[in-house]
């Protein structure tokens, strides 16, 4: 019977279980405050929306009995806008129609107003309409429009920003300016002996409609507007879930750690590589897998129809972004070992994709989202898939950032991993396992006066000869202060292997 040194008992189990918890309850609270934190009222976060307000009104002349009046709808709904604009929520730009194009094509964006070049003139016709007898014979005038403008390429919530404010600017009309020109209606025709009919008085009383449409609509195969997040989150997993399948593949089959497979537990003898040169193996391997990764999430996109992109572009950014997240994901886990899989974990998902701005705009997520968001690799894989995608891969819509700060992630990796090995490495703390574990009763047995420093100290050739001397002697159990001594191949450029000393109660009867 086998003497494992544990007792089974709840002080044991308490001990064991602790840290567990402890990790799995910080997790998730974690998880919790990011993703309902940043998705629970975006209206509360918004600031500084950028928003632009064309203004091409020509402005018209309406006549009076008391002389011509110049009429300026256009200047009067800019005015207001800016007047009674929440800067803190929107942030409104008057410009011309070229730099409105511009700033709708390259995101830089949510919307547009646009006031026409014949508003005032249109307002005027159903003053003139209503409140004259020229006008009442004439045909009957069309209705004044202005139009908001929204880019559903920008953000999935572009939509809903400009019709809330397109709400806003309808009431403004209707209780402001109605009020107004149904008052100079009524003088007009008072000055004719006429009145404003009631229809005349509906027309008058709303005089300018808004039209909220869609600028540049989604490509053909595209109706989410959040596909570029979901793009940018297959080949952020692709860098750092498969840099955590290739080091454990890796490890198992260079013995670091045991390769199970269902019931089955393969243990190999531990290969002669350092720390160095195992992870500069993972990086290989990592930049094998992304080329062949990218091109299998680029036929799935053509095979269920996506279109509207560059197919190269595509390809490459999406290279850039597994192997940067990928080289990282290696050092996180040659630094802090096991843990760096909880780590990894932490840095690329968890607080990844709340704070990429795909389901939820940067413009509407809490200040600690977007600081945190501003070097994560999940919101530049976005914004430079958002860019291939929806703006012609343009270098100013977010693509030239992302490229910048991912080519940064991928040598911070680098730099970071030499580092981090050859330092663990220069200190001797290289990567050792015991090749074939031993069951208890089968031990070889070991002088008391064996140790790992004298093990270390002896030749290969001593170590192996004195080992099949005890194997052919047939030596059975493993007394009180007795070891069981394995060989362990040490790292490359170590030196002779040294002997394992386990005193552990696991290999004792």
């Amino acid at each position: 019977m086998t003497d494992s040194g544990h007792t089974g008992g709840l002080r044991e189990f308490l001990s064991h279980s602790a840290g567990a918890v402890v990790l799995v309850c910080g997790l998730f609270f974690l998880l919790s405050f990011m993703y309902l934190g940043g998705t629970a009222d975006p209206q509360a976060h918004a600031r500084y929306i950028p928003v632009a307000v064309v203004d091409e009104d020509d402005a018209a002349t309406l006549e009076t009995p008391i002389g011509p009046r110049g009429v300026d709808i256009g200047s009067q709904i800019t005015a207001g806008l800016l007047q009674n604009n929440d800067w803190k929520r929107v942030r409104l730009h008057v410009v011309n129609p070229e730099a409105a194009e511009e700033g709708l094509r390259d995101g830089t964006f949510f919307g547009a107003v646009r006031i026409p070049a014949d508003l005032s003139r249109q307002v005027v016709g159903l003053i003139d309409a209503a409140a004259t007898e020229a006008g009442a014979a004439a045909e009957p005038p069309e209705r004044a429009r202005i139009t908001l403008e929204y880019s559903p390429r920008v953000s999935i919530v572009s939509g809903q920003v400009m019709n809330t404010m397109a709400e806003a600017m309808q009431e403004s009309f209707h209780d402001r300016m109605g009020t107004e020109l149904l008052s100079q209606s009524r003088l007009l025709a008072e000055a004719e002996s006429r009145t404003v009919g009631a229809a005349a008085a509906v027309a008058l009383a709303d005089p300018v409609m808004i039209d909220v449409t869609a600028w540049n609509p989604l490509p053909d195969g595209v109706s989410n507007a959040s596909l570029p997040m979901f793009y940018a989150l297959i080949v952020i997993l692709a860098g750092f879930t498969g840099a955590m399948i290739i080091s454990a593949l890796l490890d198992a089959r260079l013995g670091f750690i045991p390769l199970e497979i269902g019931p089955l537990a393969l243990h190999v003898h531990v290969a002669p590589f350092g720390r160095l040169q195992t992870l500069v193996r993972k990086w290989v391997v990592t930049l094998i897998t992304a080329p062949l990764v990218s091109a299998l999430v680029l036929w799935v996109a053509h095979i269920i129809g996506v279109t509207g992109y560059d197919p190269w572009h595509m390809f490459w950014f999406s290279n850039l972004v597994i192997i940067a997240v990928g080289l990282c994901a290696h050092t996180i886990i040659a630094a802090v070992g096991n843990a760096g899989l909880l780590v990894n974990l932490v840095v690329f998902v968890v607080l990844g994709i709340p704070t990429s701005g795909g389901a939820t705009p940067t413009e509407m997520l809490p200040r600690v989202f977007v600081a945190i968001g501003t070097l994560q690799p999940m919101h530049q894989a976005y914004l430079g898939l958002r860019s291939i995608m929806f703006f012609d891969s343009g270098w100013e819509a977010g693509l030239g950032h992302a490229v910048w700060v991912l080519g940064g992630w991928a040598v911070a990796g680098l730099a970071v991993g030499v580092v981090v090995t050859l330092v663990y490495e220069r200190m001797g703390m290289r990567r050792q396992a015991v090749a074939d574990r031993v069951p208890a009763g089968r031990g070889v047995p070991v002088g008391r006066g064996t140790a790992v420093g004298r093990g270390a100290a002896e030749g290969r050739g001593a170590a192996d000869a004195r080992g099949e001397a005890d194997n052919r002697a047939g030596s059975g159990g493993v007394g009180p202060g007795r070891g069981v001594r394995v060989a362990d191949t040490a790292a490359a450029g170590a030196g002779q292997p040294r002997e394992v000393v386990e005193r552990d109660p696991a290999h004792r009867d």
